[in-house]
């Protein structure tokens, strides 16, 4: 059936087709503005590693933030670190933003960290920072387990950053079969600038160091003492690690 007026009709569509473009560019525009990034400050301590070419901080974010990214900003006196921070919708959202995470991020340097001043790209307050060759690795590790990509330790299950320390302090944490189901078990070992004698425990010797050793829980072991200028922590929370596996790997740290 021919239309009555040609010219009118492709008006109609031709405004239609309009309005339909500008729904969609509004919604492409709402999205996109609901998106939201900014630079937020390093909250805990900083890791240099590689030759003194990484540097490694804990984070934490909600379920309505991806995780953050750390960027180095650097100049030839020094390093400004700042968490790049990327959230959707709004923060305050009580069904899309809570839950927390703990995670470590990493940066490359275009050259190592020399002697470089390390500050907070935020706030320009100094960084101290714990350099890895005074790290006390263990040697010796049971079967199954690897590096963990947070910091988990007595009462922090989630590896929620700890505030940003007066002194040069790392915790780095190891995973039985991360992510691959089976038992779970978690062992950190903790490093503070300082010699604090340990309290409480029994006193045994590790490696040639005075310390003691203390069993917090039936699965939980906590073995404290001094090297170096540094107090060593190591915890394990694993039910299927035996009382002399622990002890092995207390004996196995580097000096």
């Amino acid at each position: 059936m021919p239309l009555k007026n040609p010219r009118r009709f492709r008006r109609i569509i031709w405004a239609g087709s309009g309005l339909i473009c500008l729904a969609a560019a509004v919604t492409g525009w709402m999205a996109v503005d609901r998106v939201h990034t900014d630079d937020g400050s390093v909250n805990s301590d900083v890791f240099v590693s590689n030759h003194g070419r990484t540097l490694t901080t804990v984070t934490s974010w909600m379920d309505c933030e991806n995780k953050p990214d750390l960027q180095a900003h650097e100049s030839a006196h020094g390093i400004a670190l700042t968490e790049k921070r990327k959230w959707h919708g709004q923060r305050q959202s009580s069904d899309s933003c809570h839950n927390p995470h703990g995670g470590l991020i990493s940066t490359s340097l275009d050259k190592p960290v020399g002697d470089r001043k390390i500050t907070d790209g935020v706030t320009g307050d100094g960084i101290i920072t714990f350099d890895d060759t005074h790290f006390p690795y263990p040697r010796y590790l049971p079967s199954g387990f690897a590096p963990a990509d947070k910091t988990i330790g007595p009462n922090n299950p989630l590896g929620l950053p700890n505030p940003v320390s007066s002194k040069a302090t790392w915790t780095c944490t190891y995973e039985r079969k991360p992510g691959k189901g089976g038992q779970a078990g978690a062992l950190s070992i903790t490093a503070d600038a300082g010699e604090t004698t340990p309290a409480e425990g029994t006193p045994m010797s590790f490696a040639g160091h005075a310390g003691r050793l203390q069993k917090t829980s039936d699965p939980s072991w906590t073995a404290v003492w001094t090297q170096n200028g540094y107090t060593i922590t190591v915890w394990t929370d694993d039910p299927s690690m035996t009382d002399a596996e622990f002890l092995r790997i207390t004996q196995s740290m580097r000096s």
